[in-house]
């Protein structure tokens, strides 16, 4: 039994059963009829039809299809219940897909009664290469060549495919990006940090303060993997004023929504790189790659501490020149130009084997990062010492942790009035990182 023969068999086993099936194909001329390209493509049709068959509640019988490739190509059948539908409107249903898909004219959605027979409207296609004569008379003159249609075709599919590709790596990994920030907000109770139930050292800002301003950078979010995505410059240097014109957007949006009260900047400006540089490295692979993660970072950020605070303008322009030059810690800065140093060497291996993230490993991820991380929030806002008397607790709440020990870098975040800003934005790049590793991008 030849493909063909085999088609028309199943077809007519789903007739037996009353029922009416709905068949999906790709016009390939010329052999094969498959390849990698037109697989992908095929696979991306198939989601599309689906998806809009269901939304013109078309009652299709999942459970019974049957996709397969043969000698004839790609090919999907399922039976459907008409329901209330006529058979004339799943007809123009399946007319529709094709006419509004971007590449329907490569496409034949077919419906077939529940006798086996072809629905058909009656109506004539044109060709899709020469828009000039009806498809069924090219082909019946072979006016043109296998090879030709095939040139025209292919580089059309993966041009498609390769749209939908990226839009699902901007969908998922800005949606682990959102999950990370709001996991790290809610986490609760924080030293000195806003939280679902205190403002920690913060009287201008509250829980709902962070709701309002994560959702207003949020949408900024899929611009910035688009540009990773698209960065085709081998110099990646050149990728930083990239990333902070769309940081700078984020911070008007923040302000807006806030009345001008910083409750993300870092996070901005951290978890942007991050976002760029997985779309950059998703550009060239499928699979989430560290060494190569920071590798992205690195390039974008090199000598980013000497540029931007080392040969800066004097004192006063910013709180993070203020604290280079009294403590030559570079804070943000720096952690981006080490390649994210303090997130892989202390917050991700925390997380190490946990299979799903809960309050007992984001809590300890966090006494990790703060206990090693030169915050430089916390210099700002008293000194030195007191920074070395936080960390001390930290390290000793994570190497033995108790109520009593978490406690007490609560209770002395509170008496000193410090907030570990710096440790948080660490924390909720370490989540983002640590959700790509574990959840399917694609």
């Amino acid at each position: 039994m030849d493909a063909r023969d085999h088609r028309a068999y199943l077809k007519s086993q789903i007739a037996l059963k009353g029922l009416p099936s709905i068949s999906l194909t790709l016009n390939i001329p010329g052999y094969p009829k498959s390849n990698p390209t037109v697989k992908t493509f095929f696979d991306y049709c198939l989601r599309d039809f689906n998806y809009f068959l269901k939304a013109q509640l078309v009652n299709l019988f999942d459970v019974e299809s049957v996709e397969l490739s043969d000698e004839a190509g790609d090919f999907y059948l399922v039976p459907c219940n008409p329901g209330n539908l006529t058979l004339d409107e799943i007809k123009r249903h399946c007319e529709s897909f094709e006419q509004t898909h971007p590449l329907g004219r490569f496409i034949d959605a077919d419906l077939n009664d529940a006798h086996g027979n072809t629905v058909s409207s009656g109506k004539s296609k044109i060709c899709f290469f020469c828009l000039e004569r009806e498809a069924i008379e090219c082909r019946r003159e072979n006016a043109h060549k296998p090879e030709e249609l095939r040139a025209f075709m292919f580089p059309k599919m993966e041009d498609f495919s390769r749209q939908q590709y990226e839009n699902k790596i901007v969908k998922k990994l800005s949606s682990l990006a959102l999950q990370a920030i709001l996991a790290e907000i809610s986490l609760s109770p924080k030293p000195g940090l806003v939280d679902k139930f205190s403002s920690g050292s913060h009287s201008d800002m509250n829980y709902q303060t962070f709701l309002s301003s994560t959702s207003a950078i949020f949408p900024y979010f899929s611009e910035l993997v688009l540009a990773g995505f698209n960065f085709e410059d081998n110099n990646l240097l050149r990728a930083l004023p990239l990333i902070r014109r769309i940081g700078l957007r984020m911070e008007t949006a923040m302000n807006e929504s806030t009345r001008n009260v910083n409750t993300q900047k870092g996070i901005i400006f951290l978890m942007g790189l991050a976002l760029f540089s997985c779309g950059k490295l998703f550009s060239q692979g499928e699979r989430f790659n560290i060494i190569e993660f920071r590798a992205i970072l690195l390039g974008i950020c090199r000598n980013l501490v000497r540029n931007e605070l080392k040969e800066s303008s004097p004192a006063g322009i910013s709180h993070g020149i203020d604290i280079f030059l009294s403590y030559g810690y570079g804070g943000a800065r720096a952690e981006a130009e080490s390649g994210f140093e303090t997130v892989f060497k202390y917050g991700l291996p925390k997380l190490e084997g946990v299979a799903q993230l809960t309050d007992q490993p984001l809590i300890e991820c966090f006494l990790a990062i703060a206990a090693n991380n030169m915050d430089t929030n916390i210099l700002y806002r008293r000194n030195y010492e007191v920074l070395t008397q936080f960390q001390n607790l930290c390290k000793t709440a994570l190497g033995n942790f108790t109520d009593q020990n978490y406690c007490a870098v609560i209770d002395y975040c509170k008496a000193e009035n410090i907030s570990p800003g710096g440790s948080a934005d660490l924390l909720a790049v370490t989540i983002f990182v640590w959700s790509v590793l574990n959840t399917k991008i694609l």
